[in-house]
């Protein structure tokens, strides 16, 4: 028996369950909601005149009362919804004592308040709340609803496609029921039908009960301004309770990606030195967080960067090779180790390393130090790159690791230049020796130092040109949708007659599967079209275009996908995880990639359960939730990797082929 989000549940409600169950797991966070109060029935001890008659009162939650039990527990202190580690470092610190574990990102922070934006954005808009005056306006903010709506009329402007996954918090009713008002008279079908649905789409809700929710982007509007004496009331409602920081807490860590702050103050104008309520305090520190990016968080509240003579080696090598380095990057005690960039792009970080220092053999499970972090890293963070750098490898050939490194972010920034893929006849061998049992050979780590944990390594040799290809045809590229570019007017579709049009539109063909492939023919005949500006396609004007795809040229499989001809399908171990903000459709992924996906997510676990495989496959290419039609196409990806012999079923659980 579980109980989920324990700490809103009642001792009375579950001890009745629990008196009828073999085995109990509560799970839950003390840092969040209570139980709600409302129409409770409250009883006196010796109601009838008898004192003999007490009552012990129950603790506020099933979740307070197994702590009070002393039942064991157990911490979880991964954390991985936050695609940005700046939305959970204000909570790790003030509510967790900085005990969860999170992952830094490529970039971490505000950098813009896009629609494509992450971290913690501030935004100011000059609203006033009306403390008095008509109960049309009374207690709300318009002005601040106004914006709040604006944004999100702009995120479902930049997504046609799908459904923008957005939540509103407020901090009172009046305001929440203001948002929700103005959203539906927008009379946007699409807009309305979010509001409507149950699953990942769009929320507005107060405070009090938003817990239990998740979206990629919130957008938090805090609704008070100054009064006309010109200084802020500090009546916040609900946070100025007794646990108003547990609401707070709740309300800033559910969004995956990003946080927008709409505020009609600003943070210094709340002056949370003149009030004892923790909530308001924890809400100033939280509006500078947002204001002023994580430089805003008190230092203690962070790790102080270690110092690792090793990793400042590395450090200095690879900026010697003219890459921009930053070391010890993270807001939690989970670090990478070293951050790479290009001279051109200094901001974008595409390499993150990982070292076998002192804090990666403190984690006391393999899983802890090999699989979740690049797994998550790779998978969830998005870093283009991931690899590892083991010790005894550095010093047995330190410009063989720092070659691996370069060719690496070569690849991962779309440039490999010819001095790093030369061909010479053989791949000299010079292992440095047994490694230690504690180093598990990485899938990424060169073939050096694999074979040097052989005794009979001196006689083995392999052609580069194989290494290297197995290198580049192997592994995670982000998936960029192609831009439509213009190549021309309708007229072009219109006379495929023509020599003339007929060649315009193979062009096009061979931008788009050179970007895109392997791209469905669905897909592509859409975009196709609308490079000469016919945005919508009927079946027949599809087939006009499909029938231009030379088989010398471009290949379309059985699956219905077009591929370059040159690229041999059986090899390509490719698999392109894409943003949440990009809507890619399972089928228009092939069948060869989710395969490519599911080998890999069942190689960093050694076996799981098909639903999980589906779970985690699904969330590598952008997805959150799992239709009928989504979950077909799964299994044919599960079909179509036990039919190339890559996976076998056993019974419920997919494993590697041996």
């Amino acid at each position: 028996m579980v109980f989920d989000e324990a700490s809103q549940i009642r001792v009375a409600d579950a001890v009745g369950a629990m008196g009828r169950g073999t085995s109990v797991v509560v799970v839950g966070d003390s840092k969040q909601m209570p139980p709600t109060s409302f129409a409770e029935i409250s009883s006196d001890a010796g109601s009838d005149g008898d004192a003999e008659i007490s009552v012990v009162e129950d603790m506020e939650s099933i979740l307070s009362e197994c702590v009070e039990a002393r039942v064991p527990r157990q911490w979880l202190s991964w954390h991985y919804r936050s695609q940005d580690e700046s939305l959970i470092a204000f909570s790790n610190q003030q509510y967790y004592d900085s005990k969860l574990s999170s992952f830094p990102g490529p970039s971490h922070g505000a950098a813009n308040a896009g629609v494509r934006g992450h971290g913690v954005n501030f935004v100011r808009v000059d609203g006033q709340f009306h403390r008095s005056g008509p109960s049309k306006v009374l207690r709300t903010n318009p002005v601040e609803a106004a914006a709040v709506v604006a944004e999100i009329r702009r995120r479902f402007d930049a997504d046609p496609a799908g459904t923008p996954s957005v939540g509103v918090v407020t901090f009172n009713l009046q305001q929440r029921a203001l948002i929700e008002g103005l959203l539906r008279d927008t009379e946007d079908p699409r807009i309305v039908a979010a509001l409507d649905e149950d699953s990942e789409g769009l929320f507005v809700k107060n405070l009090e009960n938003v817990q239990g929710d998740e979206r990629d982007v919130i957008l938090f509007s805090t609704g008070f301004s100054k009064n006309d004496k010109g200084y802020l009331p500090l009546n916040f409602g609900p946070l100025n309770r007794s646990g108003g920081e547990r609401r707070l807490n709740v309300a800033v860590t559910r969004a995956r990606r990003q946080v927008m702050v709409f505020s009609s103050f600003n943070p210094a104008d709340l002056r949370s030195e003149e009030t004892s309520s923790i909530g308001i305090k924890h809400l100033r520190s939280y509006l500078d967080l947002a204001e002023q990016g994580t430089a805003a968080l008190p230092y203690d509240g962070r790790r102080a960067a270690s110092i690792d003579l090793h990793r400042e080696e590395i450090a200095d090598a690879l900026r010697d090779r003219g890459f921009v380095i930053a070391t010890d990057v993270g807001l939690s005690d989970f670090k990478v180790d070293i951050s790479v960039a290009v001279p051109d792009n200094p901001n974008r970080p595409l390499m993150a390393v990982l070292l076998d220092s002192p804090a990666w053999a403190a984690r006391r499970t393999a899983g802890d130090r090999d699989g979740l972090p690049r797994d998550v890293l790779t998978r969830m963070m998005r870093w283009p790159s991931v690899q590892r750098v083991w010790l005894p490898a550095w010093l047995a050939d330190s410009e063989a690791v720092l070659d691996r490194l370069e060719l690496s972010l070569r690849e991962a920034a779309g440039e490999v230049p010819e001095e790093l893929t030369a061909e010479p006849d053989t791949l000299v061998i010079a292992g440095p020796g047994n490694l230690d049992e504690a180093h598990p050979a990485d899938a990424d780590e060169s073939f050096t130092d694999i074979l040097g944990t052989l005794p009979l390594f001196e006689e083995i040799r392999k052609p580069l040109a194989t290494l290297s290809s197995e290198r580049v045809d192997a592994g995670v590229q982000l998936y960029e949708p192609w831009t439509v570019q213009r190549f021309g007017s309708t007229d072009i579709l219109d006379s495929l007659h023509s020599r003339r049009s007929i060649a315009a539109v193979r062009d096009v063909i061979g931008v788009v599967v050179a970007a895109e492939g392997p791209v469905h023919k669905d897909r592509l005949a859409k975009l196709v079209c609308a490079a000469f500006g016919l945005n919508k396609v009927n079946g027949s004007r599809a087939n006009s275009v499909l029938r231009l795809v030379e088989p010398s040229v471009h290949v379309i499989d059985d699956d219905g996908f077009v591929w370059d001809a040159t690229v041999d399908r059986r090899a390509w171990k490719v698999f392109r995880p894409n943003d949440a903000e990009i809507v890619r459709k399972p089928e228009h992924i092939s069948v060869v990639e989710l395969r490519n996906a599911m080998v890999n997510i069942v190689s960093t676990t050694g076996g799981i359960a098909v639903d999980e495989l589906h779970r985690e496959t699904i969330q590598t290419f952008g997805g959150k939730r799992r239709t009928a039609g989504i979950t077909a196409r799964l299994n044919q990806g599960v079909q179509h990797a036990v039919d190339t012999g890559h996976l076998e079923l056993r019974g419920d659980t997919v494993r590697l082929v041996t």
